[in-house]
């Protein structure tokens, strides 16, 4: 094998290792932002916050991954406990853990094809909606890559945007989207759930801080994940020099 053995060992404790180490920079971010910034001038305080922002963003993306990896089942030896922490993870940046590992999982088995991919589905030339022509210039696509970059991902998670074309709405919060079927359903209302936890936390914490508190240590970071989100797996998976077949000629291997 090309791969050497022991790459396909998964160590519990260096999975762990990275959890602690990424949960640790996030609240050394969160310390020095909530005890040190009120206390520094006005001007500075504006390139404070921003570099907050970066670094908050950047670790809190190497979160999402760990969640990426749990869905994987690359996190430990145990199913349960790859579940247990992805979901954990993932529900603490929004994002339905469950949901998105089931579709995901079908990405990975119909990459390239045009009819079952799940995700950065190019359109058939037919099929481009009749407003993009407005956008095919420079401030349009300026318009184009801010929103796709902050509000993608939420947007291909709620309405599909991006994704496989069903016959009928497809959301990843539903549990009878047409992306699941009927054995995945419960799995699709225990990431729901861990949702709307999420979201209780989170307006408790608006209700005590403020709105504006929340929206600065925990909401802008959140749109710089997005972002980063949606930069790396674009640039996976739509460069021009990558392929997509129909299914007259997609097969696993050329996926």
């Amino acid at each position: 094998k090309a791969i050497p053995p022991h790459c396909f060992k998964r160590s519990l404790l260096r999975s762990f290792s990275y959890v602690v180490y990424d949960l640790s920079l996030s609240f050394i971010f969160y310390s020095i932002a909530t005890t040190y910034f009120h206390l520094l001038p006005s001007p500075i305080t504006y390139i404070a916050w921003p570099v907050y922002w970066a670094f908050q963003g950047c670790i809190l993306t190497s979160v999402w991954v760990l969640g990426h990896e749990c869905g994987h089942h690359a996190f430990s030896e145990y199913n349960w406990l790859d579940d247990t922490i992805g979901l954990i993870l993932h529900s603490s940046l929004l994002v339905p853990y469950f949901s998105f590992k089931i579709s995901h999982r079908r990405h990975h088995s119909n990459i390239a094809s045009l009819e079952r991919d799940e995700v950065f589905v190019p359109r058939l030339k037919s099929a481009i909606p009749w407003y993009s022509k407005y956008l095919n210039n420079p401030p349009g696509r300026a318009l184009t890559l801010v929103a796709t970059l902050f509000i993608g991902w939420p947007l291909y998670l709620a309405f599909n945007v991006s994704g496989r074309y069903y016959d009928r709405f497809a959301c990843h919060y539903d549990p009878y989207s047409p992306i699941y079927s009927d054995r995945e359903r419960l799995q699709i209302y225990i990431s729901d759930a861990m949702i709307f936890v999420a979201a209780y936390v989170l307006y408790k914490i608006a209700m005590a801080k403020g709105l504006a508190w929340l929206v600065c240590i925990y909401g802008v970071p959140l749109l710089i994940v997005n972002a980063l989100v949606v930069t790396i797996t674009s640039l996976q998976h739509t460069h021009v020099a990558l392929p997509h077949y129909d299914s007259s000629e997609w097969d696993w291997l050329r996926g």
